[in-house]
């Protein structure tokens, strides 16, 4: 009888242990995090506020970020977080279920930071994401949206950005952290540009920008500083690496 009850001991302390290493594991799932989400929308998640800022602000290289003005999104809308004394004002976009952080200068938070304002009123409004696009591409034809009117600078240098689908399902692209000058109207064609090289556009019409990536000696540096960032993140919005 002592022999089985030393048994059955030994198994639940091999388990007990098991289980022990496995939480403690670096490949071992991180808890999701409770998730609020905006307009009841998968494609919009709601991050903690302090998480929000930093994620804007990553996007900004590190003598701007202290200065820059920041907006987040909350219940209503996006409200401001942080006034900035310098040029820059920074977001986390969403649009469509895409998320990324961006800083505008003084000329794109004219004239293109009002659309992700607007985005995000249609769709606590009921609008679907077809709906929403449909409206802004109507509002720049109307004039109601307008292109940057003088030259001017944008930076996304953070390495976030994720696809969210309507299920809530998250994609990860491809780490490509650049500047973007504004080039409203222009075609690759125009500036000689290509994808995969040192300058391409990312769309062609009155929002067009030309993207200049970084180096790749700058782009280990951005990655090595957001380690800690990237992990807050990816847990907040449910993103799990596929293994």
């Amino acid at each position: 009888m002592r022999a089985v009850r030393a048994m059955w001991f030994a198994v639940i302390v091999t388990l007990v242990r098991s289980t022990v290493i496995w939480a403690q594991s670096p490949d071992a799932a991180a808890p999701r995090l409770e998730q609020s989400l905006f307009a009841k929308s998968a494609q919009y998640p709601v991050l903690p506020r302090a998480l929000e800022i930093e994620l804007a602000l990553s996007a900004a290289p590190r003598h701007l970020r202290d200065a820059a003005s920041v907006w987040v999104l909350e219940s209503a809308g996006y409200t401001q977080a942080k006034t900035g004394t310098n040029a820059f004002t920074c977001i986390v976009s969403r649009r469509a279920g895409d998320l990324f952080p961006v800083c505008w200068d003084v000329e794109g938070a004219r004239s293109l930071l009002r659309v992700d304002f607007d985005d995000a009123q249609l769709r606590l409004s009921g609008k679907s994401g077809q709906e929403v696009e449909a409206i802004v591409a109507q509002r720049y034809e109307s004039g109601q949206y307008r292109a940057p009117a003088r030259a001017g600078i944008a930076y996304m240098l953070s390495p976030m950005r994720y696809r969210i689908d309507e299920h809530g399902s998250v994609t990860r692209t491809p780490s490509n952290p650049h500047l973007m000058f504004y080039g409203p109207g222009l075609t690759d064609g125009d500036i000689g540009g290509a994808r995969g090289a040192f300058v391409f556009m990312n769309r062609v019409g009155p929002d067009g920008m030309m993207i200049v990536p970084v180096g790749q000696k700058e782009r280990e540096a951005i990655l090595g500083e957001l380690q800690a960032l990237i992990a807050q993140v990816e847990q907040a919005i449910g993103y799990q690496s596929a293994r």
